[in-house]
């Protein structure tokens, strides 16, 4: 039910003033902010929605952390909606 969900989702979002692309995380900068590499280019990405505290305030490091968990070395589609980005990690 959950992929179905994502699925539906992906489809409305790309039939929209969308574009999408795919690529591997290959660096956290700190906790919304993210780099992903795709057709040999990186792409800095801040995640829209997500305000972390910096690497030097309280719960930096634990913000980049968390981050690091969820996505380091995954793939993630990144939508882009009325210039709002969307990330789906698979």
């Amino acid at each position: 039910m959950k992929h179905t969900i994502l699925i539906l989702l992906i489809s409305a979002l790309l039939t929209s003033n969308t574009f999408a692309f795919q690529g591997k995380v290959v660096h956290i900068s700190d906790g919304d902010t993210i780099t992903v590499i795709h057709d040999g280019n990186k792409e800095k990405i801040r995640l829209y929605g997500i305000d972390t505290p910096e690497i030097k305030q309280s719960f930096g490091i634990e913000a980049k952390n968390f981050t690091y968990a969820m996505v380091y070395h995954k793939y993630v589609i990144m939508l882009s909606l009325l210039q709002q980005i969307v990330m789906v990690v698979q």
